[in-house]
């Protein structure tokens, strides 16, 4: 145990979030080469997992780097944050200037479809909201967090005109979540907080047709079973198939075609027909372990910027897993995203571990200290 924590000062965390993505990438192998493995099967079919499988793992090593290497406290300044806020912000602005310019409906990758700005945008909204509320303090009037009101917005915007209003919305229940953990006034927090829900209506409210489709595809599947509430429909089936037990592993039947997300936002119901209560079951212990570890850590943090970046990632991820969940039993209108460390997705899963590398950091400047 104490060479793991060489690597990385939670080895516990660690091995969760390596379980989890053991699940994960053998849901991806059931999902793209399983159904093709003794009829139709070629190399071409390896090539998701194979980049899945890479990805995680130099993705690790740069978690150990950043928490074996980074003193985390001089990302506490002017120059880093705001320098990051505006590559942000550039980089949502240049996905937009590239769908303009290919002509397209909804783009929110920069790079083919593996680069995704606004995963990473969210850790730096963590970084940013940390970095305010440490340098100001107890904030008991609103005019002192105007900045950090219009770096939130602004980026939400972005995220709208992509558009991804899922994440323009993940953002707001974020930030003003950190903004309270940070220690600001109630009567600051609160206006804030009214600022956001309107915001956030305002959102749904001009979402147009596109809007309306998901809520109706929510409130009653069957009334487009062929269109908006497909998904939805097949996700529930692939459950119901599964019953309690499960199909078995590489028997299920609606990754076949009939759910095309089988393994990226709707990678939950695959599990559930496959692998059954216990497989959701010990998927759920995982996050549970992962989450707790993440807690433990925050309250263990003695400055404020610190403690601010754990809660973030922390409230990233089982904001995400909360998401992800309701989303494939229809408790609330579908939203693309994914699972952490277990839906496929590059951008997603080095996000992830990028936030777990600063958390390490964090924590092992934290047990530096006790031990001086």
């Amino acid at each position: 145990m104490d060479r793991f924590s060489r690597l990385y000062p939670d080895p516990l965390l660690v091995f969760s979030v390596i379980l989890l993505f053991l699940i994960g990438f053998l849901n991806v192998i059931s999902v793209r080469v399983g159904p093709y493995l003794f009829e139709g099967f070629e190399l071409s079919l390896l090539k998701k997992p194979l980049i899945f499988l890479v990805a995680f793992c130099v993705g690790l090593l740069v978690m150990s780097f950043i928490s074996f290497a980074l003193n985390y406290r001089k990302l506490n300044s002017q120059k880093i944050v705001y320098g990051g806020v505006v590559l942000s912000v550039v980089l949502l602005v240049l996905v937009l200037v590239k769908k303009a310019v290919l002509g397209k409906p909804i783009d929110r990758w920069l790079i083919g479809s593996s680069v995704q700005p606004s995963e990473f945008s969210k850790i730096m909204i963590v970084l940013f909201i940390a970095y305010y509320v440490s340098r100001k303090g107890y904030i008991t009037r609103l005019r002192f967090l105007g900045w950090a009101i219009i770096v939130v917005l602004v980026h939400s915007f972005l995220l709208m005109l992509q558009p991804d209003k899922g994440m323009a919305i993940f953002v707001l229940v974020l930030s003003w979540t950190l903004l309270w953990i940070g220690g600001v006034s109630p009567k600051v927090y609160t206006p804030v907080g009214g600022l956001f829900v309107i915001t956030g209506s305002l959102i749904l409210a001009f979402g147009g047709e596109y809007i309306h489709r998901r809520i109706s595809a929510w409130r009653n599947p069957l009334e487009d079973s062929f269109g908006t509430g497909y998904q939805v429909i097949q996700s529930l089936l692939a459950f119901m198939n599964g019953s309690f037990l499960g199909q078995g592993y590489g028997k299920g039947f609606q990754k076949l075609g009939a759910l095309t997300q089988a393994d990226t936002d709707y990678t939950l119901a695959t599990i559930g027909e496959e692998l059954g209560f216990p497989g959701i079951f010990f998927l759920f212990v995982l996050y549970g372990v992962l989450v707790w570890r993440l807690i433990r850590i925050a309250r263990e943090v003695a400055d404020t910027f610190g403690r601010v970046v754990v809660v973030g990632v922390t409230l990233n991820i089982a904001l995400s897993v909360l998401v992800n969940v309701l989303m494939a039993v229809n408790l609330i209108p579908p939203k693309g995203t994914p699972l952490p460390f277990v839906s496929y997705g590059v951008s997603n899963l080095w996000a992830n571990l990028l936030g777990l590398g600063l958390v390490g950091a964090i924590y092992k400047r934290q047990i530096e200290m006790r031990t001086l």
